[in-house]
């Protein structure tokens, strides 16, 4: 992979990373203040969510630095350079399901332009590995919208 190319898939993946750590953490804020009649359900949910956002953070750091990268998590960074919304503590919860939809399609956004840029650089590794992220934040995201049509 050529060098140049090789600094735009990690400038991409940094992006996705400070997008991934708003996220991440809107979802813990969301998991400890939720509540309602939907308490037991969301929070447990939230807790799910959480946890497989921490792992996909790991594993979006781990790639930057087998890209000879560093990756983006100073508080500084994040908050210079985040395009996920952070979210306030006390919102209802049809509302922090609605952030949560909004912040998949950041994120979503951001993996068509990290998966375009790896294919120009063709980057297999990184296309193996982010490819199915986009299909589980869809079905994320069908799965919110149905909650909320209820």
């Amino acid at each position: 992979m050529e060098t140049l190319l090789e600094n735009q898939v990690v400038e991409k993946l940094n992006r996705l990373l400070i997008n991934y750590q708003v996220h991440y953490q809107n979802l813990r804020l969301f998991h400890w203040n939720v509540k309602g009649p939907f308490f037991f359900i969301l929070h447990e949910k939230f807790e799910e969510l959480y946890n497989e956002a921490a792992l996909k953070i790991d594993e979006v750091a781990e790639r930057i630095l087998a890209l000879n990268g560093i990756p983006k998590g100073s508080l500084k960074n994040i908050l210079s350079n985040a395009n996920v919304e952070s979210h306030e503590e006390i919102m209802d919860a049809s509302a922090m399901v609605k952030a949560i939809i909004n912040a998949n399609k950041v994120l979503i956004e951001n993996l068509e332009e990290l998966l375009e840029e790896a294919g120009k650089a063709g980057d297999e590794g990184t296309l193996d590995i982010f490819t199915s992220y986009i299909q589980e934040l869809q079905k994320q995201n069908w799965m919110m919208k149905s909650f909320l049509n209820n």
